[in-house]
């Protein structure tokens, strides 16, 4: 059980690692292809089709923590509706971020 564990642990570090890796910089415009709503401090982006929210890569938001990340939306927890979120965004195997998007 431990064997697995470690071995799901290195495999999961890995996607991780080629998901950045092989991400775009992000340009001037990219914002446009991720929506931002927060709430009470709770914060959920998401990506715009055909691009889909990417799992594997390491989600920050400045002001709060991450909650969960899927293929549909990153959610966040924080004390108010601030700050900058790094989102990366996929589209086949073209991939994009970290793009700084306002958290308002």
């Amino acid at each position: 059980m431990r064997v697995s564990k470690t071995v799901g642990t290195v495999i999961a570090s890995a996607v991780a690692i080629a998901a950045v890796t092989f991400s775009a910089p992000s340009r001037a415009g990219d914002e446009s292809l991720v929506s931002v709503s927060c709430a009470g401090g709770a914060v959920t982006v998401s990506a715009a089709a055909p691009w889909h929210t990417n799992a594997a890569a390491p989600w920050k938001w400045d002001k709060g923590d991450k909650v969960s990340v899927d293929d549909h939306a990153a959610k966040f927890k924080g004390g108010k509706c601030e700050g900058t979120v790094k989102a990366f965004i996929c589209n086949g195997d073209q991939c994009k971020g970290p793009i700084a998007v306002t958290v308002k």
